[in-house]
């Protein structure tokens, strides 16, 4: 899919993985999206081209609590029984075994593969979107980012939440189409869709890994082809 504009100017760019955490993403998990494991290798490469080039990288995790007033809403999702105190779906701090791996993990953590670094950011949230209720706004215009990169889970739910409020926080948002998944793939190309006519941009993993290799410390580039 190509943008259907020219990427405005954007200087700082950050990254934002959001919700790949093992209760999301490891085989069995109460919250599995299967398309999920697919994305990996494409997550991988951009982290390794931001951390390459120094630039930010924030994680989010989506925390999951039984009877949480903030998600008092959750009887109208179909994976709300995942959150129940017999499951306790992304709980921090709960450990869970997970077959694809044999080991044992912290449900809530990033999966091993996108592990964040001992000095990377990573922020809770209770809500679908990055910035409401968290401190990503703050800790973005602290470090003077003009806009930001999207990957993660679920495309039409948290991905996209986050899109819409970098958005409405004026931050130039790109979501990359091959690191980001959901249940149904229709809707992630539903949300692809959305946020390329509305919201911000759509680009490749490899689109973006050039944009960064070719900026060379300059303005850079259009991610248009």
């Amino acid at each position: 899919m190509q943008p259907l504009y020219t990427l405005p100017k954007i200087e700082r760019p950050a990254l934002l993985v959001v919700d790949m955490q093992n209760d999301f993403v490891r085989a069995g998990a109460p919250f599995e999206v299967p398309a999920a494991q697919e994305t990996i290798p494409s997550q991988q490469r951009l982290i390794g081209a931001f951390r390459q080039n120094g630039l930010l990288i924030v994680f989010l995790q989506w925390v999951g609590i039984e009877n949480d007033p903030y998600q008092r809403m959750q009887d109208k999702f179909t994976w709300a029984r995942g959150l129940a105190d017999d499951i306790k779906g992304c709980r921090p701090g709960h450990l869970r075994y997970y077959a694809d791996i044999k080991a044992h993990r912290d449900c809530c953590a990033i999966i091993d593969e996108l592990a964040p670094t001992a000095d990377e950011i990573q922020l809770t949230k209770r809500g679908y979107g990055a910035f409401l209720g968290t401190t990503l706004d703050a800790i973005l215009r602290d470090r003077n980012i003009d806009g930001v990169i999207i990957t993660g889970v679920m495309s039409e739910c948290c991905v996209e939440d986050t899109a819409r409020q970098a958005y409405q926080l004026h931050y130039p948002a790109v979501v990359i189409n091959d690191a980001v998944a959901t249940y149904d793939p229709r809707a992630t190309a539903t949300m692809l869709d959305v946020v390329d006519k509305n919201f911000g941009w759509v680009a490749e993993t490899e689109a973006v890994i050039g944009w960064l290799k070719a900026a060379q410390g300059q303005v850079r580039p259009s991610l248009r082809k």
